[in-house]
Parts: C-alpha cells; structure tokens; sequence
C-alpha cells in the first residue's frame, strides 16, 4: 500500500512545485516589465525581454534554493525536490553556494537586460550598459571561484554530471552558432543581437543541466 502510493504523492508534490514556480514566475516577469522605468519595460524589443527573463529564472532559483536551505523543514523538503530536511541539512554548503551563484548571476543578467532595454527604447538607465557589463564580468568570476569551491567537495557522481552539464552545453551552443550564424550569412534569417548571445549562453546551460539530470532520472519525484 505505501510503496504505490509513495509515487502517486510525489508526482503530486512535483507537480505542485511546478505550479507554484510557474505562477511566481509569470507574475514577477510581469511585475518587473510594468515597473521598469515606468512600464517602459514591456516596449522593449524582443531579444531584451529574453534576457531579463532568462536573468529572472536564475534568480528565482537561487531564491528558492535559498529559502530552502535556510528553512530546511518549514519550506525546503515541500520547495525542494529532496527526499526529506536531513538532505538539505547534509548537503546545505553546496546549496548554499548554488544559491548565491544563481542570485548573484540572475541579477547581473537582470541588470544588463535592464541597462541596455532602456537605451533602447531612449531613457537614460540608473546604471550605463559598460557598467553593467563589468558587473556581469565580476559576477562571472564570482559564480567561477563558488563553482571551483564547490568542485573540490563533490563526489564521483556530482563531478561526472557537472562535465555531462558542459558537454551538453557547449555542443548545443555550437549547433545553434553554426545554423543561425550560417543562415544569417546566407540572408535566410536576421543575424543574432550582441545581448541574443548572452541569453543564449547562459539558457542552454540551463538546458544542458535539465537534459544532464533528467538522463540520470535526477528529476524523478522523490
């Protein structure tokens, strides 16, 4: 009787965690769009919008990641797909880092997203696009030294998925360069925007960790 219904409230709690995260998601898009300079935001071309929504996901993960590590058995073992609090607890220095990484990286993206929108559609940003591209370079090197702290701790397993999670990135990365800069060249489709790239980097390692945790049946409910 337990093992059959253990599967069936798992997938509930998943399903309630992606509901959950998709309505936050939404509305807080929508929120910082009609904010932004007075709701200059929403005027902002496509590519722009890209950006701060990819921006927005790391920093809604680094949020929720966050909250559940600090409050393991209130919110993490509902928030987190983890087997119960002991496994926040136990593995609580490398979430944490994630955390910070992900927070730290997500308001950088949202800052240049930010900068540069708002050049676009000619209002003058709190923070120039130079600016905020420094901030980013600092971030990056923020997110590296969290991720060589991280590295030195990890098992055999975490080791093997973070090389599967480059792989798969950079190959996806690759194929995309190839096709939409080649078709660009050939006049069949519009060139990337300089801003398309960043997105572009920093979404497919979001895929490549999705695709690289899903082969090894990591996203199974639990």
């Amino acid at each position: 009787m337990t093992t059959k219904a253990s599967p069936t409230a798992g997938w509930k709690k998943i399903a309630a965690q992606a509901l959950f995260g998709a309505v936050v998601g939404a509305a807080g898009m929508f929120a910082a769009l009609s904010l932004l300079e007075g709701g200059d935001g929403i005027d902002w071309p496509g590519s722009i919008i890209i950006l701060l929504g990819v921006g927005f996901i790391y920093t809604l993960m680094g949020a929720f990641v966050g909250i559940g590590t600090l409050a393991p058995r209130l919110v993490g073992q509902r928030l987190l797909n983890v087997a119960d609090a002991e496994e926040i607890v136990e593995e609580r220095s490398h979430l944490g880092g994630s955390a910070i990484g992900c927070l730290a990286l997500g308001a950088g993206l949202m800052l240049l997203a930010y900068a540069t929108g708002s050049e676009a559609v000619g209002t003058t940003p709190r923070v120039s696009v130079a600016a905020a591209f420094w901030i980013l370079v600092a971030v990056l090197g923020l997110f590296t030294m969290v991720s060589v702290w991280m590295w030195r701790d990890f098992d055999e397993l975490w080791r093997q998925l973070t090389l599967e999670v480059t792989a798969i990135t950079g190959n996806l990365m690759m194929f995309v360069a190839v096709l939409w800069g080649g078709a660009a060249a050939a006049d069949l489709i519009a060139g990337p925007h300089p801003i398309d790239l960043v997105s572009l980097s920093f979404g497919l390692m979001l895929l490549g960790c999705f695709v690289a945790t899903a082969r090894r049946g990591m996203m199974a409910p639990r």
